[in-house]
């Protein structure tokens, strides 16, 4: 390797070092905004793809779309293209893509009570990329020669492409207790400032828990990656007692029948056991 090539790639990756402060959170991101979302958009069709492709109703979508994009204004990367889908899979999950490409699986949705329960699914997910859990995941599994590489390369297409190959592993991605407890943190701020009682997180979180104890391997795909248990439980309801003590549990969800139709709408179209 020449003196000159070694400059320019060492020049390319100060360039692309950045500090995500985003949310509270410091640490070295080695991907570029540019980069992160280069890559979603490229991942997201093989994406939608394994998962049984998109809900076929473009009312549901509209409607999940709506909800998502009220706690995307609110956070703390409200610059990203946020994207918010409905997918086919009856197995219960939701999946954040670097830089703003999220889903939820309509076994998850059909699980839900409420517009609000959705709200926190949509703004946990929110929060893994406002915190950057996805990139940093990333940066762990392609390690800091790859990502010399590709930021060696213009940003675009052609270096997303390069990261296309890494970014389905999204979904296998295990994140910490403390990832997910700062995105159940970050989700309760964003659908408490989109005007939703936070308290839906906890009924949410309630209800997967209750599931996994009564039906244990409904759940098994989604905990792999999003670890659920009851001091995760504690830890919300503590942030909620404290900083929205303005918020009852029992106050019930003024979206509630419009959420019961959207449900009822995506069991017409994909009946329980079919």
């Amino acid at each position: 390797m020449t003196v000159d090539r070694t400059m320019r790639k060492l020049l390319a990756v100060s360039l692309v070092l950045v500090v995500g402060v985003s949310a509270g959170c410091s640490s070295i991101i080695l991907i570029p905004e540019s980069q992160e979302i280069a890559m979603g958009k490229e991942a997201a069709p093989g994406f939608v793809k394994e998962f049984g492709g998109e809900v076929p109703d473009v009312t549901l979508q509209a409607y999940v779309e709506q909800v998502g994009q009220k706690v995307a204004v609110v956070s703390d990367r409200s610059e990203l293209p946020y994207k918010y889908r409905l997918v086919k899979s009856k197995v219960p999950n939701a999946f954040a893509l670097p830089g703003g490409a999220i889903f939820i699986t309509a076994g998850l949705m059909v699980l839900m009570d409420d517009e609000r329960e959705l709200a926190a699914v949509l703004g946990h997910e929110t929060g893994h990329c406002c915190a950057y859990h996805n990139v940093k995941g990333m940066q762990r599994q392609m390690g800091v020669s790859v990502l010399a590489e590709i930021a060696s390369h213009a940003t675009g297409q052609s270096a997303a492409g390069e990261v296309a190959k890494v970014i389905g592993s999204v979904a296998n991605l295990k994140y910490s207790r403390k990832d997910e407890y700062q995105a159940d943190q970050l989700g309760i701020k964003y659908m408490a400032k989109a005007g939703y009682n936070p308290w839906g997180m906890i009924e949410l979180l309630t209800i997967l828990l209750n599931l996994s104890e009564s039906e244990p391997g409904t759940l098994a795909e989604m905990f792999q990656t999003h670890p659920l248990s009851s001091k995760r439980i504690a830890e919300a309801k503590a942030i909620i007692e404290k900083e929205y003590a303005s918020h009852r549990q029992t106050t019930p969800d003024p979206n509630k029948a419009r959420f019961t139709a959207m449900k009822a709408r995506l069991l017409r179209i994909m009946p329980k056991g079919k």
